[in-house]
């Protein structure tokens, strides 16, 4: 029984620390040809590119994005934001002809309040194996279903206008066999 206990106790702890959980997904990364390319534009623009259709939102260009560039080993607030750019220095890692620029990492930051601490170097193997350099967080906007619902929606009346259909076929079919049967009844 005290095992029990003790499960129960782990299982709770569990939910109650995961509750506090950030949700921060990496999905992709690029090489950057020279250092003059690690901008707020063109991070943008390359995560534009690699979030199409991954995620519930698409991230928002407003000019004023914050960049961080001092303070990276420490948490950054991300609150409110729903990507992330974080650019590495060349390293040793990766093709030096690809990477003289570095390389940028992309991050999807989910609805949840926190803040986080990015990896302090590079991906390496194809990418850039340097030191954190920068981060550029990114607001972003929900996507429409543009109509995926109205399919569904559709989809499901027709089933149930099917189902109310052939019960009403059962229906009928069951009727006509009591009556043959009550009338096969009579005649003898």
């Amino acid at each position: 029984m005290k095992i029990f206990k003790y499960v129960i106790m782990g299982c709770l702890a569990g939910v109650a620390s995961s509750s506090y959980a950030c949700t921060i997904l990496e999905f992709g990364a690029e090489n950057l040809l020279n250092p003059g390319q690690n901008t707020p534009e063109i991070t943008f623009q390359e995560i534009e590119a690699f979030a199409v259709g991954f995620f519930p939102t698409r991230p928002i260009f407003t000019g004023t994005e914050p960049r961080f560039e001092t303070g990276l080993k420490t948490p950054i607030d991300l609150t409110g934001f729903g990507y992330a750019g974080v650019h590495y220095a060349p390293g040793t890692s990766g093709n030096p002809t690809f990477n003289r620029g570095g390389s940028l990492v992309f991050y999807y930051i989910g609805r949840d309040a926190c803040s986080f601490i990015f990896p302090q170097v590079g991906p390496g193997s194809d990418f850039s194996n340097g030191p954190i350099t920068s981060v550029t967080l990114f607001f972003s906007e929900p996507i429409s279903d543009a109509g995926a619902s109205v399919v569904l929606f559709a989809i499901a009346l027709g089933g149930v206008l099917l189902m109310i259909i052939y019960g009403a076929l059962v229906r009928r079919a069951s009727e006509v066999s009591l009556r043959r049967a009550f009338m096969h009844n009579k005649t003898r």
